[in-house]
C-alpha cells in the first residue's frame, strides 16, 4: 500500500492483484493456497464471518464482515482466509495488494 497525494490531499492506494472468490456457505471453506500479499482486500456480497490465519476454520464467534462493505487487512504472506455465512450464501472476493 502508498500514500498518494493528489492536489495536496493523501489517501492510500492499493495496487490490486489477481482477485480469488470463495463461494459463502453454511459451512467454513478456506482459500486452497497461502494469499501471498502483505494487504488483502475483502468484500462479500452476503454477510459472513471470516478466519484468517496459517489454517483458519470460520465460525460465528470470528470476525463480522457486512455484505458490500470492502475492508483491507494486513496478514502475513502465509495466511489463508476462510470464510462462513451468516444468513445466506454469496461470494467473498479477496483482492491482494502487490
Amino acid at each position: 500500500m502508498r500514500t498518494i497525494g493528489l492536489n495536496r490531499a493523501s489517501f492510500p492506494a492499493l495496487n490490486p492483484g489477481t482477485t480469488q472468490t470463495l463461494a459463502i456457505g453454511s459451512s467454513s471453506v478456506a482459500t486452497a493456497a497461502p494469499i501471498g500479499a502483505d494487504v488483502v482486500r475483502l468484500v462479500a456480497t452476503a454477510d459472513c464471518y471470516i478466519a484468517i490465519g496459517s489454517n483458519p476454520t470460520a465460525t460465528a464467534t470470528n470476525m463480522f464482515l457486512p455484505a458490500k462493505m470492502p475492508e483491507n487487512f494486513v496478514i502475513a504472506q502465509t495466511d489463508k482466509i476462510a470464510v462462513l455465512q451468516v444468513a445466506s450464501g454469496g461470494t467473498l472476493f479477496i483482492t491482494p495488494a502487490q
